[in-house]
């Protein structure tokens, strides 16, 4: 599991690739190719985070790691 200071900067990377990604679907996508990377990319980034934000939770939920989950 991640310590809390890694957490944090990954969560904030993670937002930052993000607002880029969004970005470069407003401003900067010329073709529908380049749309459909463009939304995978940020549905990615999206789950990734999502996945880090429950994960943080459970562990503060109960102060343990969930042991049901693959690593």
């Amino acid at each position: 599991m991640l310590d809390p200071y890694s957490a944090l900067a990954l969560k904030k990377h993670l937002n930052e690739k993000i607002s880029n990604v969004k970005d470069h679907i407003c401003y900067g996508v010329d073709s529908v190719e380049k749309l459909q990377y463009a939304r995978g990319q940020l549905s990615a980034y999206e789950a990734l985070l999502q996945d880090v934000n429950d994960d943080l939770q459970k562990e503060d939920n109960d102060g343990t790691i969930d042991q049901t989950k693959g690593t």
